[in-house]
């Protein structure tokens, strides 16, 4: 996730590289060691959110801890001066930061659940660099250490102004949203001994510009409101649609066992859903070659049906059966190689000429993809370059 090196694999690459696999069994769940729950709403004219987030923590380890460290990921796009821009020059792939679209998150608000109002006890951290014009860490210190499995349930408020898109997060002319990395988030407390530690502490490591984002599983349940001609997609399933007397919708999406959440919005998205089948698009030679490869009974390699959600603008329509097919087939031969996909849903966002910036990322259950309207005319279209985008993301 984030920034990668291999960026235009192609198709029979990865389908071979799946194939080297060994298709252990799933768990039937992560030890999800954080539950969220957030409401948010969207102001498209002042291009800024605003939150209120609950969130659980469950102490996985033997020690006793003291305090809580989060992510303020948004911040990286502050200034020039964040650990990030210094890091990448304002520069991701083609695409450059604008001096009028800065984006940054504040925490309004910070208690615990019975309470406690906490926020004197926040300080900015920067465990990497030491960068003091640095803003992506914040350490909270609580009044009551939590001990060994025990859990604590902080309250949090937040206001965002989103950044032009350039690093896969933030908004485009013509109202495209893409919101990634854009609430506080908690990062991973690690016991002695894991990933080499001498002591127990938190990997809570700041924005850089060649990294990846590291984080518990947990569950997510997100309430999104945003003025009802936005169609709106993200992580998970949703669950409810409220519609508001103010002329806006709350959309209300939620997710087990995944660890990070991520949204978009765009009055012009064309939404189509088709369903992957486990039983239709496989054929019984294709388990039984997997099953021999694997050495697996068939009853292990069954995959299950998955619904999947394409938002895409109308000059990219015709495109429409080039993405479901890519996707239905990165779900066929992923899951015949690694074990099958585990949630009921899938989202594909392809987003806009005007956001490309977003484009080629990939979060649970939701991902972004990449075409250019040309794409669709012959000869570029025996290219496939849309159907590696997809795939690579999904995998």
């Amino acid at each position: 996730m984030g920034r990668r090196i291999a960026r235009w694999l192609p198709i029979p690459a990865l389908a071979l590289a799946a194939v080297a696999a060994h298709a252990d069994a799933l768990p039937e769940r992560s030890e999800r060691v954080v539950a969220y729950d957030i409401s948010v709403r969207l102001d498209p004219e002042t291009k800024s959110i605003a939150g209120t987030e609950r969130v659980v923590w469950r102490n996985p380890s033997q020690d006793t801890v003291s305090d809580l460290w989060f992510h303020l990921y948004l911040n990286a796009f502050r200034n020039d001066e964040s650990t990030f821009y210094r890091e990448s020059g304002g520069r991701l792939r083609r695409d450059r930061a604008s001096e009028d679209g800065w984006g940054w998150i504040d925490v309004t608000d910070i208690r615990i659940a019975d309470g406690a109002d906490l926020s004197g006890a926040l300080t900015f951290e920067r465990p990497d660099d030491g960068n003091e014009d640095d803003y992506t860490v914040v350490r909270v210190a609580l009044p009551k250490p939590v001990r060994p499995g025990g859990e604590v349930t902080l309250e949090i408020g937040f206001e965002a102004t989103l950044p032009r898109v350039y690093a896969r997060s933030g908004w485009a002319p013509d109202d495209f949203f893409l919101v990634g990395q854009w609430f506080p988030k908690l990062g991973v407390y690690e016991p002695a001994g894991m990933r080499g530690r001498e002591r127990g502490g938190w990997n809570c490591h700041q924005y850089h510009a060649n990294s990846e984002f590291y984080a518990d599983y947990g569950s997510y349940r997100v309430e999104i409101t945003a003025p009802s001609a936005f169609v709106v997609g993200a992580t998970g399933a949703r669950s409810e649609r409220r519609e508001n007397e103010d002329g806006t919708t709350t959309h209300v999406f939620a997710q087990d066992d995944v660890h990070d959440f991520a949204w978009t919005a765009d009055p012009r998205w064309i939404e189509v859903v088709e369903t992957f089948s486990g039983s239709e698009d496989v054929t019984l030679e294709e388990y039984k070659e997997a099953g021999r490869r694997l050495e697996r009974p068939l009853d292990d390699l069954k995959l299950s049906d998955v619904e999947i959600h394409l938002l895409l603008r109308p000059e990219h329509r015709s495109q429409a059966a080039r993405q479901f097919a890519a996707a239905k087939l990165a779900l066929k031969t992923f899951g015949l190689a690694w074990g099958r996909y585990p949630y009921p849903t899938l989202t594909l966002v392809v987003p806009p000429a005007t956001a490309q910036g977003a484009a080629g990322m990939e979060y649970p259950t939701f991902v972004t993809g990449g075409t250019r309207w040309l794409a669709g005319f012959w000869p570029v279209s025996n290219l496939r370059l849309p159907e590696v985008v997809a795939v690579h993301e999904i995998g």
